[in-house]
């Protein structure tokens, strides 16, 4: 891998712990570049992922593979993530390949903030690894809030795509993602901290 020419942060953690807010304004404080593995599965999900500017780099690798996105149109990031998840492509161990090298090349540079659910364990030389986490309920809550959703299909949705993540990212790497808390330079439990606490705590520890 290419030397760094800028700092990288990752942010890891469980489904709804405040990962994308707290990434995205890390990412405006240090004025530096935000992406989210995450985000390019719902961005695929509901159909939004030509648009993106990380697609040429995507298509171009998963050319290479010979890999091609289904056409989709999810109405909600709830969904989204969770109906890529249960296609072949999504669950295939050659996009998750794809993936992998994706944010390995983005994170070569440096200058940017990587939110992603195996980053931590992907991105060996970030500046700065961090896990978030918080208790179910309290995720379930601002995923209501976020996609205008009922409580019961919230949680449903939000237990059903954590199980799915858990499971199948362990038959794909062989490990659970939620181990990556252990691995972590620092561990954030959200629940009752606001995001821009968050950040003063993550930016605190950065300096």
């Amino acid at each position: 891998m290419a030397e760094k020419k800028g700092r990288t942060v990752v942010i890891s953690g469980q489904p709804g712990a405040g990962n994308t807010t707290v990434a995205q304004l890390i990412s405006k404080k240090l004025g530096i570049e935000y992406f989210s593995m995450g985000q390019l599965f719902k961005d695929i999900g509901r159909g939004t992922y030509k648009n993106k500017k990380y697609y040429p780099l995507f298509k171009e690798l998963c050319d290479k593979k010979g890999l091609v996105m289904p056409d989709m149109d999810s109405k909600n990031e709830t969904h989204a993530a969770f109906d890529f998840w249960k296609t072949e492509v999504g669950k295939s161990k050659e996009l998750h390949n794809v993936i992998d090298e994706l944010q390995l090349k983005i994170a070569e540079n440096g200058n940017v903030v990587m939110e992603g659910k195996l980053s931590i364990r992907m991105i060996k030389n970030a500046d700065l690894k961090v896990w978030l986490k918080a208790p179910v309920e309290k995720r379930i809550d601002r995923a209501c809030e976020r996609d205008s959703l009922e409580l019961d299909e919230t949680k449903d949705k939000m237990v059903e795509r954590e199980g799915k993540e858990r499971i199948e990212w362990k038959r794909i790497y062989g490990f659970d993602y939620f181990e990556q808390e252990k691995e972590a330079d620092l561990v954030i439990s959200t629940d009752d901290l606001t995001p821009e606490t968050i950040v003063e705590k993550i930016l605190e520890k950065l300096s």
